[in-house]
């Protein structure tokens, strides 16, 4: 039987609200515009983090919202 989509490990609706609410709070926060370059890099984190097993909201908040990402050299 096929596997659903929940158990292929993509993200749940819940999921999907929750990293949109603190990447939205992140980029307010930072003053960040939600299509620059630093934007990007917080929902890349965000998600990295999220997949790395960081669920709670509030761990994810202080994990983005407060520090400030250095562009990477090339």
């Amino acid at each position: 039987m096929p596997k659903s989509v929940y158990d292929r490990g993509l993200l749940k609706p819940a999921d999907i609200a929750k990293l949109q609410r603190v990447f939205d709070e992140a980029c307010r926060r930072r003053e960040a515009s939600p299509d620059s370059a630093e934007a990007r890099e917080i929902a890349l984190n965000l998600l990295a983090l999220h997949n790395a097993g960081m669920i709670e909201e509030d761990m994810l908040m202080e994990a983005v919202g407060f520090r400030r990402l250095e562009p990477k050299s090339a």
